[in-house]
This record gives structure tokens, sequence and C-alpha cells, in this order.
């Protein structure tokens, strides 16, 4: 699918669609593929996450502790050095950091200047000499300066220091701890953090339903993004860009589904068999009207669904046929090819006897199967 979608290089074929769409979750109009690169600096933040939180029953994380950390902080510990995952573990500090709360407590967990306590974030980073200015030495605890339950600092005459104790954070009762911002830490929350989010598409359940055929709700997909190779296509005007089915109009997305008088007579024969609806505007208009027309649970509406689906591809398997292997067929057959395709889909699924269910299987003429009651 990636070769088909996305070769990656421009100088080899042409690319269908972004494959950052492609990685895109289904609301927003993608395939809902994970995005590998997100996926791995997630999984990565993970182990990040264990080594934040010191979590000493993993074998992993007291390793990590006695073999790089030596009793620093893992917030300002140095890149250089150590293994290559090592450093691209450090990388990610700074993105986990917004999402993560430091709750001050007795002070005795968090390093006065390595730790991220401060809204400053580590001070020892913005004030690389202030353990020498402040007189609290660089190995100090947060509970160097917390006295009863109250922040006791020195008197900090250095100018430049000074701005540390303007606005400090609140202290607790207990231990420290540390927290993840909006409950617990999830992988799948880290991922949509390095990922690219898309607004929100109406049409997505489109392509959802027990009657989908995963390789019509593709075509569809491509239809809708109108990432279809159609004649208007910059690299395929050498074929002249007429449509092949009605040979009058430039062939575009818009005309096909269902400007098109060869798609539009399917669309009719849909209408006399099935009672299928379509307002025939303008194509993302009509997308639009067709995901609250047919939105919702019921049988009957994801059946429609996968019409629409089953319709959009055998219209554009048709126009194929025509341009690459002269083969033509009536507007009728390709109907009801389509109606034909979703029958048996409906006939795979296993319906309780219900009030829907028959009315489903009559409105698609299929006679109610006779069950064994023996």
């Amino acid at each position: 699918m990636r070769h088909f979608l996305w070769k990656g290089n421009s100088t080899v074929g042409y690319p269908k669609v972004a494959w950052s769409t492609v990685c895109r979750p289904k609301e927003e109009g993608g395939l809902g593929i994970r995005d590998i690169l997100a996926l791995n600096k997630a999984l990565m933040c993970r182990h990040l996450w264990n080594v934040i939180k010191d979590n000493q029953s993993s074998i992993w994380v007291r390793w990590i502790t006695h073999n790089h950390l030596r009793h620093k902080s893992v917030w300002t510990v140095d890149v250089k050095g150590g293994s290559w995952g090592w450093r691209k573990l450090l990388r990610l500090r700074s993105a986990l950091l917004p999402y993560i709360d430091l709750k001050i407590g007795d002070g005795e967990s968090f390093s006065l200047w390595h730790d991220p306590w401060h809204s400053l974030g580590p001070l020892i980073q913005r004030f690389p000499c202030g353990p020498s200015r402040t007189n609290i030495p660089a190995a100090a605890t947060l509970s160097t300066v917390i006295v009863d339950g109250a922040w006791c600092w020195p008197l900090i005459t250095d100018m430049e220091c000074i701005e540390i104790t303007h606005v400090l954070p609140t202290i607790h009762n207990g231990s420290d701890s540390i927290l993840w911002r909006g409950g617990d830490f999830s992988t799948k929350v880290v991922y949509d953090i390095f990922r690219s989010p898309g607004p929100k598409v109406g049409w997505y359940s489109l392509l959802l339903g027990p009657c989908k055929i995963p390789k019509y709700s593709f075509v569809l997909w491509l239809a809708i993004i109108e990432k279809l190779s159609t004649m208007d296509k910059p690299w395929l005007s050498h074929l002249g860009g007429v449509c092949v089915l009605c040979g009058r109009a430039v062939e575009t997305h818009e005309h096909l589904f269902f400007r098109c008088s060869y798609s539009r007579r399917c669309i009719r024969v849909l209408k006399s068999i099935v009672r299928f609806s379509w307002p025939n505007r303008a194509w993302g208009e009509d997308i639009t009207w067709a995901s609250k027309r047919y939105m919702g649970r019921h049988i009957v509406q994801a059946a429609y669904r996968a019409l629409l689906a089953a319709i959009v591809y055998h219209i554009w398997q048709e126009r194929n046929q025509r341009v690459f292997k002269h083969i033509t067929r009536t507007s009728s057959t390709i109907a009801r090819n389509a109606i034909d395709a979703i029958r048996q889909k409906i006939l795979s699924i296993e319906l309780l006897d219900s009030v829907s269910s028959r009315g489903l299987y009559r409105l698609w003429r299929i006679p109610w199967p006779v069950r064994d009651t023996a």
C-alpha cells in the first residue's frame, strides 16, 4: 500500500497521497496507520518516563541509574557520551517536560538545582553560577530550602538569582511525587504529541460499518480526498482529459461522481432497486450530505454507506477497463454489480431475527433465510 500511495521519491512515479495524510487517524481523514517515527518516539518516551519516575522495579532502569546517571539528574545529565540509544532518549526530555508535574512535598527526592520543579525549568541551566552565588551546594535537595512545610530560602543578594524566589510553587503534605498531567502516562497520548494533528472530518463514518468491503472503502477514501488518477491530473494530460464514460466533459472527481450521465444512470438504477438517495450537487457537498443522511449504527444505514463505496468502486473500475482494456459495460450492469456485492456482504453477516433485520432483507430483495429450529 505504501508504494501504491506514495513512492517517497519525486523522480519515480507520482505520489497519490502524502504519507503524513495516510498516517492520520480515520476521524482526521487518514487510514489510521501509525506514523512509525512518532510511534517510535512515543515508545522511547515510555522508557524515559520510567527513568524519570525512578521505577526501581525495572532492571533496565536500575542499570541506567547505575551506569549512566551515577547520582546525576536525568534532566541535566549531559547528552554527550553514552550509547546512541541513550542519547536519543535524552533528546526527548524537552518534549515530555510540559506534560509532567513535580509535586513538591518534603523536598527530599528532588534536586534543587537539577530537577525541573520550578517554572523556569532546571535552575542550573538558567543560573549556572547559582550554587556559588547563593551558597547552596549543587548537590542539595529541595528540602534544603523547606522548613516545616514552608519555603525558607536564605537571603539572595545576587540580582540574577533573585528571580528564583519571585514565584514559587505550592508545597504539599507528604513526600515528593512526579505526576503525568491529565492522569496516567499513556503511549497513545504521547504519540499524539509527536504527530501533526489535523482537523476532524465528518465523512470518515462513510468508510465504517459492518457492511463495509475494504477495497471499496479504500477507493471511496481516495475519491473523497480527490486522489484518484483522473484525467485532469497533469501527468495524465497526454490521454486527452475527456471522460471515457460519457465522452462529453473533462474527467474530474466532480464529474465522475456523479455529474457524468453514465454515473447518473447508475444512481437511478440504485434508487429504483434499493431506494438509494443522492442529491447530485457538488462532490464535496454530496459527501457532507451523505455523511449526515447515512450516519448511525442502524444496519440499513450501514448498508447504504457500503453501497456508496461499492458504486464509486465499480464506476472507477469501469473507467479503468475502458482506458486500459477497451472493455465496456452498461450502467445498469455496473449498478447491479454494486448491489450484488453488498447483498453478498449482508448475507455474510449473522443478524438477529428482528424487525430491522427483516426490513433490510426486504429492502435489498433478499429472501429471509429459513432457520433450522430443531
